[in-house]
């Protein structure tokens, strides 16, 4: 699977999972997907960067807490299923409450799968907090 096929896949699912608000950035291919939930305020869950430097998913698993070390584990989690590394793939700094996938790691229809069966996870997590 190419990189914007990923993107593509992976905008369908998360519209998918529930009623979604969804955010363009006015001057790159950035989109921000926000639950929209009938009470309390609206955090972001995701984020899929089409930018070079990033080109990868965002879930923010703990938006809001900076020191939160949810991000960390999470982010082991995922990469033993997906068998990478994101030190040896990108260089800019981790949050600590963000997990990162690269689009390039996602080669085939398995990945895609497994991805999606995680990110599920991740946002029924998301929904009950």
């Amino acid at each position: 699977m190419n990189e914007l096929q990923v993107f593509s896949e992976l905008h369908k699912f998360l519209n998918s999972l529930g009623p979604m608000e969804f955010t363009l950035a006015p001057k790159s291919l950035t989109l921000g997907y926000k639950p929209i939930r009938f009470a309390g305020r609206r955090q972001k869950f995701a984020t899929l960067y089409g930018e070079k430097r990033y080109n990868c998913l965002i879930l923010h698993v703990d938006q809001g807490n900076q020191e939160s070390k949810k991000g960390k584990m999470t982010q082991k989690e995922i990469q033993q299923l997906l068998h990478f590394d994101i030190q040896e793939i990108r260089g800019f700094t981790l949050k600590k409450n963000e997990v990162y996938i690269p689009f390039e790691v996602i080669d085939t229809k398995e990945k895609i799968e497994d991805l999606k069966d995680f990110v599920q996870e991740q946002y029924m997590i998301f929904i009950k907090r």
